[in-house]
């Protein structure tokens, strides 16, 4: 007999209680507090939804990390100050003044992405004067376009529409991790703290703002099988499309330490998704809206982490072709084949079997613990 659609939701809760209190408790203070610079800076090329390209600078600020981090799959708080230092206004505004000072050799840029480990718009990690002195800093140097991220919850009027006046004419583009449409994958499997109404009512704001969001949807979340995670990225990128947001960015899972992805792989219940699998997600979803892959970390060299993999013969062919086609958008960038590929078909996702697959899961790594 089927559960009831109460027993289920009564499921999920209890479940998502749990998932909670196993991520926070993997997460770990910093031992050493890291000094006030960005942790990363880089250069690269971006497509925008209606073709565009742009020369992006990109740079993470060291922060003292995510406000909510219970993700399942989230490592940031592995390198920033998480734990010790709470929002420390000079040295985000002392990081920007010097990030944003041009140099002779560095590659030109339009596109300008300043990230801090966690919601820009949360003023316990970026304060109010902080957020719109970097809008005026980042206007003066001339740039196009700033992406910043942020949870939903935390772009209101109140922080959005400043921040907007400050930029002036500069675009301004908001990141926010949806992850999944579905609301069982994105806040219990994911365990992230976005509803569905915060997520739309965020949206419709910065469009009304003239706001370009950019959304995030994961490949591969925790406890799902690689034919789910496929079903899932097609269906949220159709989603996300029906709310007028003319692109997404999809992020292969990787899988870091102090984490429940990581937890779970430990014991072996979970793995990175295969690269085909990506690459059938990507096709998938890029007939419902246009589409870049998250692919900076690709080739596992940059952080110790388990990253997406195939074989030895098509791995780094599979990365570059994902690269190359997040800049093109032509699906003939994409790979089509190789002797370990196995073709990935999407089915229907199952509530109740998911959550009773999970529950055993988790049950069979506590023994394993």
């Amino acid at each position: 007999m089927s559960t009831s659609t109460t027993d289920v939701l009564d499921g999920e809760k209890a479940l998502r209680h749990r998932i909670t209190v196993l991520s926070r408790s993997l997460r770990e203070v910093t031992a050493v507090e890291h000094l006030q610079k960005p942790r990363y800076v880089g250069y690269d090329t971006v497509r925008d939804a209606d073709g565009t390209t742009y020369g992006r600078k990109k740079a993470i600020l060291m922060s003292g990390g995510c406000s909510v981090p219970t993700c399942t799959m989230c490592p940031f708080t592995n390198y920033n100050n998480f734990g010790l230092h709470g929002a420390n206004a000079d040295g985000l505004r002392g990081q920007v003044v010097t990030m944003l000072d041009r140099t002779d050799d560095e590659p030109d840029y339009d596109m300008l992405a300043l990230y801090n480990d966690g919601s820009f718009f949360a003023r316990r990690e970026v304060p109010a004067d902080v957020q719109v002195d970097i809008a005026r800093r980042a206007a003066a140097t001339g740039v196009r376009r700033l992406v910043v991220e942020s949870l939903p919850q935390f772009v209101t009027t109140e922080t959005l529409v400043p921040f907007v006046d400050a930029l002036g004419d500069v675009q301004l583009e908001v990141g926010i991790g949806l992850q999944s449409a579905d609301r069982l994958v994105r806040e219990t499997l994911v365990n992230t703290r976005v509803t569905r109404e915060s997520f739309e009512a965020a949206v419709a704001l910065m469009q009304a703002h003239n706001v370009l969001p950019k959304v995030y949807l994961m490949i591969g979340p925790p406890f799902l099988t690689e034919a789910e995670a496929v079903t899932d990225v097609i269906d949220s990128t159709a989603y996300v499309a029906s709310l007028g947001v003319a692109g997404v960015t999809l992020c292969p899972t990787r899988l870091a330490p102090n984490t429940v992805a990581w937890w779970l792989y430990q014991r072996g219940h979970y793995y990175a998704p295969n690269l085909w699998a990506v690459v059938d997600a990507v096709r998938g979803a890029h007939t419902k809206a246009a589409v870049r892959v998250a692919c900076i970390n690709m080739r596992g060299t940059d952080f110790d982490s388990v990253y997406p993999d195939s074989c030895e013969r098509c791995a780094n062919p599979i990365v570059d072709g994902l690269v190359a086609y997040s800049v093109s958008g032509a699906p003939a960038d994409l790979p089509t084949s190789c002797e370990c590929r196995r073709t990935t078909t999407p089915v229907a996702l199952d509530h109740e079997h998911i959550l009773a697959r999970t529950v055993a899961t988790l049950d069979a790594c506590e023994a394993i613990a």
